[in-house]
């Protein structure tokens, strides 16, 4: 469970919501939820700093080790057509750091703003009325007398830690969820159920909730609105802070036809999103594999030479090798290791407010309010190195699913 904070200020230069720093430490006296951590002393890292953390996070346990908690396997495939099997986690960077910016604008030490204990003196840890902590707005195990099994003060402490905590709780959500298409983690918008969980099964979140207009199209985050949790994250992949923080890509979304008005607000399995607006399919879009994910080609397309390439990423590169994907399946005398590629991240649920503290949202399962005093919500993100023989099952599907829709 996590919170988050959103910071409009980041993206418009307001100087009150820019300096605008909580810090609900566990000896301020204004700390009424019980938060159980003290806050660390730091210095926030910058944009560039920020891009290597997620390209380490975005890779998984296997690549960050003792730099975060463990990650259990997720699910791969839904027989549409791969069967599921289990997988080592990663993340699509996109994601990842999209629901980090929507969570804390990318922030894990400011200085203190309020309460008013707090204020001033070094840049420490910024930590939520609510108990939210640093950059994933981590909020689950977090309280006086909770006992996790990761290292609390590390969350409050180390970036890359608590941003890796935050992607435990992002895969523990595409666990619960049903399928998204052939539910591939490779594939952006079949995170889209594990994203609403992230912030909450709840009606609040269902795109065919009345309380949300009909036809307000993409969330763009400068313009703000009502939306559900997952629209706005997916609106700021869209629609980024900067060219530096991440690449604008135009992402697809499901019907509202087939999400339902779910009994608890929760969709059911879902087709492959073709839709290019939440409100309307009357225009459509492809589905993405995530930047941070090998693709086909990088298998090989030739049957006679096969074999995956080289290479390496930012933060180590991948190791094994891809086989030749030519000729149908076929490949020829694979060899040579797959290579890592840039990106990463992680992220953790809560809600996500708007440009304004009026549409700051509702306070849902997995942790609600933003670091404006008004309740609102948050979430995670990242680029990312990877490239091993363990993704070699999942680029033949990928290539199969696009080979049929040609």
């Amino acid at each position: 469970m996590t919170r988050v904070l959103f910071v409009l200020a980041l993206i418009t230069g307001g100087l009150a919501r820019a300096q605008f720093c909580p810090c609900y430490t566990l000896s301020s006296s204004a700390n009424s939820l019980n938060c159980g951590v003290e806050a660390a002393n730091g210095t926030n890292p910058g944009v560039a700093q920020w891009q290597g953390i997620f390209q380490l996070v975005a890779q998984g346990p296997a690549a960050w080790g003792a730099s975060g908690p463990s990650v259990p396997d997720i699910g791969q495939g839904c027989g549409a057509p791969m069967p599921s099997t289990q997988v080592p986690a990663r993340f699509p960077c996109e994601l990842l750091k999209a629901i980090t910016f929507q969570e804390s604008g990318w922030r894990q030490f400011c200085v203190p703003t309020t309460p008013t204990d707090q204020v001033g003196g070094p840049s420490r840890t910024i930590i939520s009325f609510d108990c939210g902590y640093g950059i994933g707005q981590v909020t689950s195990g977090m309280h006086s007398g909770e006992a996790p099994s990761f290292d609390r003060a590390r969350v409050a402490s180390d970036a890359t830690y608590n941003l890796a905590t935050g992607t435990r709780i992002l895969a523990d959500k595409w666990r619960a969820t049903r399928c998204v298409g052939d539910n591939q983690p490779a594939i952006i918008e079949h995170w889209y159920s594990a994203t609403w969980a992230y912030n909450g099964l709840a009606a609040v979140n269902n795109p065919n909730n009345p309380m949300y207009s009909t036809t307000r199209g993409v969330y763009r985050p400068a313009v703000g609105g009502a939306a559900p949790y997952q629209e706005k994250v997916f609106g700021w992949m869209e629609y980024p802070p900067t060219a530096n923080h991440w690449t604008s890509t135009p992402f697809a979304y499901p019907r509202l036809l087939d999400i339902g008005a779910g009994t608890n607000g929760s969709p059911a399995t879902l087709p492959e999103p073709s839709c290019a607006s939440p409100t309307s399919c009357a225009s459509t879009r492809s589905t993405h594999v995530s930047a941070c994910f090998p693709s086909p080609a990088d298998a090989g397309t030739d049957g006679g030479a096969g074999g995956g390439g080289g290479g390496s990423s930012a933060v180590g590169g991948g190791t094994g090798g891809g086989g030749g994907v030519g000729g149908g399946i076929g490949g020829g005398n694979a060899s040579g290791g797959g290579g890592g590629r840039a990106g990463g991240g992680s992220g953790s649920g809560g809600g996500g407010g708007t440009s304004a503290a009026a549409d700051a949202g509702t306070t849902s399962a997995d942790g609600g309010g933003t670091f404006d005093p008004t309740p609102g919500k948050t979430g995670v993100v990242g680029g990312c190195g990877c490239g091993s023989t363990e993704q070699l099952a999942a680029l033949i599907s990928l290539l199969l699913l696009r080979r049929a829709a040609r």
